[in-house]
């Protein structure tokens, strides 16, 4: 009679690979220091510290020349700047995102059709429903330039002056997907001297780039079925990712250790990983493939071929420990897609494939016993609160699980099992 050990995500022989994401966030009021203002001549505007943010004062204007000195007195009154018009917190979900990209969208179509009218009152509308929009977007400068062809002249220098007052971006990072769209300001830079030119009653071409097409994108959390990394997730550029994780191996030993995920370019990305539990050494590299994502972020289809390898040194068997000195091979593919149909809802199904599945075990003759693990299907909802976390819910290998979803990571309950899964697939 041969022993047999089997992995699969909801078994409690499974091998897991669980991280704990630990944030401390440390928050107070530091002291403000005036001598790590600097004065940006392209933006002529004034930062805190090279290449910071832009300042703002009580009235969250942004800090120029023409009010410089009178910032400084302000500081003067309270050396705590505090302003929440600094930084933009994106950080939650909302379905009015992609409303207000809509509106943007809307009103940059208006635009290029030459059909001005529209323009102030979807602006207007956008501002209504994200009033932030006005410090973190250039939706006042598409304001102006519909009334100045309109020939209000008088109000587009109102609307003009609105944006050198207070816009510190072109696009909000609310518009999902466009984060890192205007590289250094440029194009918001321009539009800032166009911006000063009218006012003065200098005339200056239009940058037909200023009211480039525009596409709402759905917000996807990073690993998501059918997704690679999703840049907004972290910092800017970031291009690998290195986590910590741990679980247990197939004798229910606890393992530790950690994998490392890059992208390599728009189709193709690498994910080796590396597990011990001191009986059990494992090595396993996937190689995530891009095959498609809609211009919207709504649809995307990826495949990811995957070998692991295992050095077992030792087995616990029916509560024995036995050497074993046996290596085993698992290969496979990964195949996943994901479909969002609404703002923060979506679809995502996968399935996976083992050599050593339920149908073709791995045989460790020494001791007869047999290890395999199951082929697994995922069919789930996606509700996504902030960046990187979903709750889901659906049918994994024919059970019902519900739980949390966090950039690969998922930690849920099994309900057919009355147990809990955890596990990572970060490809």
């Amino acid at each position: 009679m041969r022993n047999k050990i089997y992995t699969q995500h909801t078994a409690k022989r499974e091998k897991t690979t669980l991280m704990i994401f630990i944030v401390i966030l440390l928050s107070g009021c530091a002291t403000f220091n005036p001598a790590l203002i600097n004065y940006n001549e392209d933006k002529g505007l004034y930062e805190y510290d090279e290449g910071g943010v832009l300042l703002r004062n009580s009235n969250n204007e942004l800090i120029s020349e023409s009010n410089y000195e009178s910032f400084i007195q302000e500081l003067a009154m309270n050396d705590k700047y505090q302003n929440s018009k600094s930084f933009e917190n994106a950080n939650s979900l909302k379905s009015l995102d992609h409303k207000i990209a809509s509106l943007y969208s809307e009103s940059v179509n208006a635009i290029n059709s030459e059909k001005f009218k529209e323009v102030p009152e979807k602006v207007d509308s956008l501002l209504s429903l994200y009033p932030d929009a006005l410090y973190f977007s250039d939706c006042s400068f598409l304001d102006a330039y519909a009334l100045q062809n309109m020939g209000r002249i008088g109000d587009a220098k109102e609307k003009y002056q609105d944006f050198l007052n207070y816009s510190s971006g072109k696009y909000t990072e609310r518009f999902r997907g466009y984060r890192n769209s205007d590289n250094k300001d440029s194009l918001w830079i321009q539009q800032r001297n166009f911006a000063k030119n009218f006012i003065a009653g200098e005339s200056e071409k239009i940058n037909d780039k200023f009211f480039q097409p525009f596409t709402p994108k759905h917000y996807y959390s990073s690993f998501h079925p059918g997704y690679g990394i999703n840049q907004e997730d972290y910092e800017e550029n970031t291009k690998d990712i290195i986590m910590f994780v741990f679980g247990m191996d197939f004798s229910d030993n606890f393992t530790f250790g950690a994998q490392y995920y890059r992208q390599l370019n728009k189709y193709f990305d690498i994910n080796p990983k590396y597990l011990s539990s001191g009986s059990i050494n494992e090595i396993g590299l996937a190689v995530p493939i891009k095959l498609f994502k809609s211009e919207d972020n709504s649809f995307a289809i990826k495949v990811s071929p995957f070998l692991n390898y295992y050095r077992i040194k030792k087995m616990n068997i029916d509560g024995i420990t036995q050497d074993i000195g046996d290596n085993m091979f698992d290969y496979g593919i990964k195949a996943s897609a994901g479909y969002y149909f609404a703002p923060k809802v979506s679809l995502g199904a996968s399935y996976s494939y083992h050599r050593y599945n339920e149908s073709e075990k791995y045989l460790i003759n020494s001791h007869n016993i047999e290890i395999w693990y199951l082929n697994e299907y995922d069919i789930s909802l996606y509700y996504d609160l902030y960046k990187g976390i979903s709750l889901k819910s659906g049918i994994k290998a024919g059970d019902f699980v519900a739980g949390i979803y966090w950039s690969g990571w998922e930690i849920s309950y099994n309900f057919n099992q009355n147990g809990f899964v955890f596990r990572t697939d970060m490809y």
